[in-house]
């Protein structure tokens, strides 16, 4: 080995350069540099993975490589893959915007379900039964009708939850009757 690495020195080392090495591109030196630290970060995820352990709740230590595994087995990971699969198969029958358009109905930005669930209504309640109810809870829980005053407070509470999920609703059905009267109007 000494012999060779001796040889290969004179022989690089004998080669003068009249001109100096032009530089790689730009490009070319991020992907080696990136090369270079995937293969670094490879080596030290590989020996985490089938080295490192951790203690549960119990103190029982587990390696990681196994605890991935039970991961990938358990019926979480597999609920979701599902999942996920069946939304890939409604987005290509129906649209990435129909897909959008249900998480950001599932997000509820405007509180309109929470509302609905603090005046105890269905979601295709008209605005009377919604005026009725909203009636009906605010009566019941009043905070001038009670005298403790920590009922009071709490009675308080719950009756601005009632008043905020009324008037979320009640502007939510106005402009979705001026939206759809300028929908049938055109």
């Amino acid at each position: 080995m000494t012999f060779v690495s001796a040889l290969a020195f004179d022989i690089k080392s004998k080669r003068w350069r009249r001109k100096p090495k032009q530089q790689k591109s730009l490009l070319k030196r991020i992907m080696v540099l990136s090369l270079c630290g995937m293969l670094y970060l490879s080596l030290w995820g590989s020996y985490f993975c089938f080295n490192a352990k951790f203690t549960d709740s119990e103190g029982e230590e587990i390696k990681i490589s196994e605890a991935v595994h039970h991961f990938f087995t358990s019926p979480l990971w597999t609920d979701l893959k599902q999942s996920l699969y069946d939304t890939w198969k409604y987005a290509q029958h129906h649209g990435w915007y129909e897909i959008w358009k249900q998480l950001v109905d599932l997000s509820d930005p405007h509180g309109e379900q929470n509302a609905y669930k603090v005046l105890g209504i269905s979601s295709g309640a008209s605005q009377q039964e919604i005026t009725a109810k909203w009636r009906a809870l605010s009566r019941e829980f009043h905070p001038d009708k009670t005298t403790d005053p920590a009922l009071k407070e709490v009675a308080q509470e719950k009756f601005m939850e009632i008043q905020q999920a009324y008037e979320i609703l009640s502007n939510i059905k106005h402009k979705r009757n001026r939206r759809n009267k300028k929908f049938t109007a055109d």
